[in-house]
């Protein structure tokens, strides 16, 4: 039995404080040994790339800034259950957000073209500070290394 190709995407722009939080991560877990069955990418902001993309593998790792109830650095875990979108809501989708990703649109949309993974997770922190910068902040960037653990026990179980 072969094992699952899995993706681990980065999600974000680096010009926007902490919302390069997951560019940073997927960049750290870029140095690390990971297995072969394991590809770690950058997609800063580009959906038509990450759209493209996901057909490749059997499960996704969203790694993203996201917006919740909660502290600044927190990281909340989904498991996300998408909809599919009717034609004229892909039209929308399609002029829009593939180039300034709205996570939640590309999952509906994968979904509605059946690209999406059997598994998707999304893995979001909390963020504190989404003026230009290119610096996280502190509470953000204390999350990048809890990530990482939580993203290797994942693929661990697969």
């Amino acid at each position: 039995m072969r094992d699952k190709k899995i993706l681990i995407a980065g999600i974000g722009d680096l010009l926007r404080s902490d919302d390069g939080f997951g560019p940073r991560v997927v960049n750290k877990l870029e140095n690390m040994s990971l297995p072969k069955n394991v590809v770690v990418k950058d997609y800063g902001t580009s959906g038509l790339d990450l759209i493209f993309d996901l057909e490749n593998y059997d499960e996704v790792i969203f790694v993203d800034a996201i917006d919740f109830e909660g502290k600044a650095g927190e990281i909340k875990v989904i498991e996300p259950k998408p909809r599919k979108i009717n034609q004229k809501e892909v039209v929308g989708v399609i002029n829009f957000s593939l180039h300034e990703i709205d996570l939640e649109k590309i999952i509906e949309l994968a979904s509605s073209l059946n690209i999406l993974p059997r598994r998707t997770i999304i893995i979001g922190c909390k963020p504190k500070d989404l003026s230009f910068g290119l610096k996280l902040s502190e509470e953000v960037e204390k999350a990048i290394d809890r990530t990482i653990e939580i993203i290797l026990e994942k693929i661990k179980g697969n």
